[in-house]
C-alpha cells in the first residue's frame, strides 16, 4: 500500500471514531416512536433447545401475539395465531414461538437459505446496531431449515439481503395437531451491537403462512408508505450482555485433482493432484467492528459462470460468488447514481491474468490471493464503516521459446496491492446519510513489458448522501467520484484508446490522444430525486455526468465514459388488491444520453406494465421505442456513425411460485429502421417436492444485424472516413442454451446442489462493406473481399456445470465434494445454425473435469 494511503486512511478512521454530539437517548426514541414496544427478560433456568417450550423461563416472557398482514388481506389480523417471547441469559438471545394453525402445517426440507416459497416459515429480524439500516435476519421453518441473512438499505434506500452470512446459531422445531413450535437460540457472538448497560433494539417478527399466501408481522407499515428497517418495533429489556468469545478461527484443507486437455501447454499433464490449506479468521475487534481475514483462500465449490459469446466493445459484467467478497458487501455499495460505474468491482482481485506470453505457455486461469482482509461495521461516532485489503502474487508463466527452443519466464501479472475503504453517517434515525468512498490498485511492475501495458496505480475517491424527507415519502440522492491513474506514456496511450474511452476518435472536437500523458484524472457526478411512497403516484428524475477521462476500470467496473445523461420516470402504483389484480403498476419512462460534443448518443421511451393477480400469476409488459441517435462506439475508436431507431417488446410470465409445479415464459422481439431485428424467448419449469426440487427451461434467441463491427484497415486514404476503412458485414446470430438446476436435501444440514448449461451460438457473416461516411448508417460493398466473410463465421458450443455436496458435519463446520465439467468447442467457416450438428459436436468435444474436496473446522477458542 502507498504511504498516502495509509495515511489517507488513517486520517479518515481518526475522524470516524470521534464521539456523535448529544442526542436522545435510544430508549426515549423508542416510546415516542409509536413503534410497538417489546420486553426480553433474562433466564430464570437454563434452556434446552428442542422446539418445546416447557421451561419456567418461557412462563415469565410477555407474550407478542399481534400480527398484522401485509398479504393477501393488508391490514387485517393475521388469520392464525402467534405467540412469542423472548428471553436472554448471559450468551444468547432466546425467542419461542408457538404458532396456531388449524389447517394443515406447509413444510419442506431444503438446504441452507433455500426461499421455498410454498413452506410455512418463521423470521426473526434484529437491528442490533439500532442505526434503522441493519438487521440480522434468521429464519425457519416446520422442518428445521435454516435461512440466515445480513439485510441492509443500500445506498439507494432499498433493502437488500446478504444471503451468503453464515452465522452459527441453534434452532429447534417440532409439529402437533394444532400447529408447530419454534425455540430459538442466538448467540451474542453472532451479531454485533453497542458497548451499553442496556440494550435498545429494533426488532420484526415475522411469520409465513405457505398454504394462503400470507405474509403477517408484528410491525405493520401500509404498502402506500416506505417500511422497512427505520419501521421496526423495538426490543427493551436486554442489560449487561458482552459479545463472548471474539475470535472464530476457520481452518481448512484442500485436495483437487485436474483432469484437463492443456493443448499446446508443454509443461503440464493432462491429470494432475493438487492439496492445499487456507484459514478464515474473524476477529470482533470491539462489539461493533469485526475483522474477517482469509490466508491462501479457496472458491472451488463456487458455482461457475455462464459461457456467453460477446461481440460487443464492452466486457461482460459476472457476478460475485466468492463468499468473501459477497458477505458484507452492501458497505461498499457507492456510484450508484453516476453513469461512471461500480468504483468497486470484487473480481479484480483475483483476476484472470492481463499478459500473454510469447509462446506456448503455462499460463494461470487467476491470480493468486495471497490473503485479504475486511474490516466492517461502526465506530464509536456512528459511522458505518467498511475497508478490505488485499494482496495478489505476481505470476509468472512458464513458456517455450520458440527461436531457441528452451524455455523461459515471463510476468503476466504483478504483485499488486488493493485497498478499499467506505464510511457512511446516517442521520435522522436512517433517514439520511453522508458517505467516502476511497479505492486503490498499486501494482510491482517489474518488467519492460508490464510497464508498457498495465497502470502503475490506479485511485478514486469520492463522496455520496442520500435525504429521505416528509415521512420518508421523498429520497433526494448524490454522487460524486474522482479518479487519478498513472503509468508510463505506453500505458496510458492504451487506457486512451480503450473501448470506454476512445480518445482517437478523428471526428470528436474534444478529444485526442496524447502520447506523452504519465496521468489522468476524471470526475463522475450524479443526483436523482424520487418520490418513492404514496397512494398511487411514484416517479423520479435524474441526472449524471462521467467526463471521458474517468478510469476505475483497475478496481471498478466501467462501460463507457464521455457521457452526460437526463432521465425521468413516473408511476402508476395500485397496492389493494381488486376483483382480479392483488397489485399493478404502470411506468413511463423517458432517458437521453449526449457525448460532451452535445451529440444524442442515445434516447428512449418505454411504457411498462406490471401486475400479480389474485392468483400470484405475474407479468411483466413492455414496450420501447429507441430513437435515432448517433454511435460512437461501433467503429471502435473511428468516426460517429447512425444508430437507429428501433422498436422493441418484452414479455415475462410466471405463474404461482408456492406451488410445486410453476411455470415462467419469457418472449422479446424488436425491428429497426434498416430491417435488422431480433427475437427470442424462454420457458423455465420448476418442480418441488418435499425433498428435492428443479428448474430447467431452454432459451433461444436470433438477431439480425444489418452492420456488424469486423476490423478496421489504416492508411487507405480514404479522405471520407478520415485515412480509413471501417469494415462491417450483416451478421444473422442464434443462440440456444438450456440452463437446469436440480437440488436435493437429505437432511437440513447435507445437500446436493447442480448446475448445467449447454450453450450453441453460430454466427453468419453475410459479405463485406465499409462505413460510406461518417453520421450514416450507409455502407459500400467491398467487392474485393468477396467470400471472406466465411473466414469470421462461427460456431461456438460450451457445455458447463458443476454438483457441489454440502455437510454441514458440526456447527460452523463443513465439507464440500464439488465437480465440475467443462466442455468447448469453437469452429470458424461455418456460420448456419443446425442443433443436431452442432449438439453431437459439443458432447464429442473432449471434457475438462475438476474434483475438489474441502473441509473446514470451525473453533470458537
Amino acid at each position: 500500500m502507498s504511504n498516502r494511503s495509509l495515511v489517507l486512511a488513517s486520517v479518515t478512521l481518526g475522524v470516524m471514531a470521534s464521539p456523535a454530539g448529544a442526542q436522545m437517548s435510544v430508549r426515549d426514541d423508542a416510546h415516542v416512536s409509536g413503534r410497538p414496544i417489546h420486553t426480553a427478560v433474562r433466564a430464570s433456568t437454563a434452556i434446552r433447545v428442542d422446539g418445546v417450550l416447557d421451561e419456567a423461563a418461557w412462563e415469565a416472557a410477555p407474550v407478542i401475539d399481534r400480527f398484522v398482514q401485509v398479504d393477501p388481506e393488508e391490514g387485517a389480523p393475521a388469520s392464525e395465531r402467534t405467540e412469542a417471547r423472548i428471553v436472554y441469559d448471559a450468551e444468547a438471545l432466546y425467542i419461542g414461538v408457538r404458532l396456531h394453525d388449524r389447517g394443515r402445517v406447509q413444510s419442506r426440507l431444503g438446504r441452507r437459505d433455500m426461499p421455498l416459497m410454498d413452506s410455512d416459515w418463521f423470521g426473526v429480524v434484529i437491528d442490533s446496531y439500532h442505526d434503522h439500516r441493519t438487521g440480522f435476519t434468521f429464519d425457519v421453518n416446520p422442518a428445521g431449515v435454516q435461512r440466515d441473512a445480513v439485510k441492509s438499505v443500500n445506498g439507494q434506500g432499498r433493502e437488500a439481503d446478504d444471503n451468503s452470512w453464515d452465522a452459527v446459531w441453534d434452532v429447534g422445531t417440532t409439529e402437533d395437531a394444532e400447529g408447530w413450535t419454534v425455540e430459538y437460540r442466538i448467540p451474542f457472538s453472532q451479531i454485533r451491537f453497542p458497548e451499553e448497560a442496556e440494550q435498545v433494539w429494533g426488532i420484526l417478527l415475522e411469520r409465513v403462512i405457505g398454504r394462503r399466501g400470507e405474509y403477517s408481522t408484528s410491525t405493520y407499515v401500509p404498502k402506500t408508505q416506505q417500511g422497512g428497517i427505520p419501521t421496526y418495533g423495538h426490543l427493551l429489556g436486554v442489560q449487561r450482555i458482552a459479545q463472548g468469545n471474539t475470535v472464530e478461527l476457520l481452518p481448512y484443507v484442500v485436495a483437487r485433482n485436474e483432469r484437463i486437455d492443456r493443448g499446446d501447454n508443454p509443461f503440464r499433464h493432462d491429470s494432475e493432484v493438487f492439496g492445499s490449506a487456507g484459514l478464515d479468521l474473524r476477529w470482533r475487534a470491539t462489539s461493533t467492528l469485526t475483522l474477517n481475514a482469509t490466508i491462501n483462500p479457496d472458491f472451488g465449490q463456487v458455482e461457475v459462470d455462464p459461457a456467453v459469446i460477446n461481440l460487443g466493445v464492452y466486457e461482460t459484467f459476472f457476478q460475485e460468488k466468492r463468499p468473501f467478497f459477497v458477505e458484507g458487501g452492501e458497505i461498499f455499495d457507492f456510484g450508484r447514481n453516476t453513469s461512471g460505474g461500480q468504483m468497486f468491482y470484487s473480481r479484480r482481485i483475483g483476476r484472470a491474468p492481463q499478459l500473454a506470453p510469447p509462446g506456448p505457455a503455462d499460463a494461470p486461469e487467476g491470480t493468486t490471493i495471497l490473503g485479504a482482509a475486511k474490516l466492517t461495521g461502526k465506530t464509536a461516532g456512528g459511522w458505518s464503516l467498511g475497508v478490505i485489503e488485499a494482496v495478489t502474487a505476481e505470476e509468472r508463466a512458464r513458456f517455450l521459446d520458440q527461436s531457441s527452443g528452451g524455455e523461459g519466464r515471463f510476468v503476466v501479472e504483478p504483485l499488486t496491492n488493493y485497498l478499499v475503504a467506505r464510511a457512511r453517517r446516517d442521520l435522522r434515525d436512517g433517514q439520511s446519510a453522508v458517505g467516502l468512498m476511497m479505492t486503490s490498485a498499486v501494482r510491482d511492475l517489474g518488467s519492460p513489458e508490464a510497464e508498457a501495458a498495465l497502470r502503475s496505480g490506479a485511485w478514486g475517491g469520492g463522496v455520496d448522501f442520500r435525504h429521505e424527507f416528509s415521512n420518508r415519502a421523498w429520497l433526494l440522492q448524490g454522487t460524486a467520484a474522482l479518479s487519478h491513474i498513472r503509468g508510463t506514456p505506453e500505458a496510458l496511450v492504451r487506457v486512451q484508446r480503450a473501448g470506454n474511452h476512445f480518445f482517437q476518435r478523428p471526428d470528436a472536437a474534444h478529444l485526442g490522444v496524447d502520447a506523452d500523458l504519465t496521468s489522468m484524472t476524471g470526475h463522475s457526478v450524479g443526483m436523482s430525486l424520487s418520490r418513492q411512497a404514496g397512494q398511487h403516484w411514484r416517479g423520479s428524475v435524474a441526472v449524471a455526468e462521467t467526463t471521458p477521462d474517468y478510469e476505475v476500470n483497475d478496481l471498478g467496473f466501467q462501460t463507457r465514459t464521455d457521457r452526460r445523461d437526463l432521465q425521468a420516470d413516473v408511476s402508476w402504483v395500485q397496492t389493494r388488491p381488486g376483483s382480479f389484480f392483488r397489485n399493478y403498476s404502470l411506468t413511463l419512462t423517458n432517458r437521453f444520453e449526449h457525448n460532451f460534443d452535445w451529440q444524442r448518443i442515445l434516447g428512449v421511451t418505454s411504457l411498462s406494465w406490471s401486475f400479480r393477480t389474485l392468483g400470484y400469476w405475474s407479468t411483466f409488459v413492455g414496450v420501447s421505442r429507441f430513437h435515432r441517435a448517433y454511435d460512437d462506439r461501433s467503429t471502435r475508436g473511428g468516426p460517429l456513425m447512425e444508430r437507429p431507431a428501433n422498436v422493441g417488446l418484452n414479455v415475462h410470465m410466471g405463474t404461482d411460485s408456492r406451488k410445486s409445479l410453476s411455470f415462467g415464459l419469457a418472449v422479446s422481439a424488436g425491428r429497426d429502421d434498416y430491417d435488422g431485428w431480433n427475437a427470442g424467448g424462454g420457458v423455465n419449469v420448476s418442480y418441488r417436492s418435499e425433498r428435492w426440487n428443479i428448474s430447467t427451461g431452454p432459451s433461444f434467441g436470433r438477431t439480425f444485424t444489418g452492420a456488424q463491427y469486423v476490423g478496421t484497415v489504416a492508411g487507405t486514404g480514404n479522405t471520407t472516413t478520415y485515412g480509413s476503412d471501417y469494415l462491417f458485414a450483416p451478421l444473422q446470430q442464434t443462440e440456444i442454451s438450456f440452463v437446469t438446476r436440480l437440488n436435493v436435501t437429505f437432511t437440513p444440514k447435507l445437500s446436493l446442489e447442480t448446475y448445467v448449461q449447454p450453450f450453441i451460438s453460430s454466427g453468419d457473416y453475410r459479405g463485406f462493406t465499409q462505413l460510406a461516411r461518417p453520421g450514416s448508417y450507409e455502407f459500400l460493398q467491398r467487392q474485393d473481399l468477396a467470400g471472406a466473410d466465411e473466414s469470421v463465421d462461427f460456431n461456438f458450443r460450451s457445455l458447463r456445470g458443476n454438483a457441489v455436496l454440502r455437510w454441514e458435519w458440526r456447527p460452523g463446520s463443513t465439507l464440500y465434494l464439488a465437480w465440475q465439467q467443462v466442455r468447448a468447442d469453437y469452429a470458424s467457416g461455418i456460420g448456419d445454425f443446425d442443433l443436431g450438428r452442432d449438439r453431437r459436436a459439443l458432447f464429442a468435444a473432449r471434457p475438462d473435469n475438476i474434483l475438489v474436496l474441502k473441509a473446514s473446522y470451525w473453533l470458537n477458542p
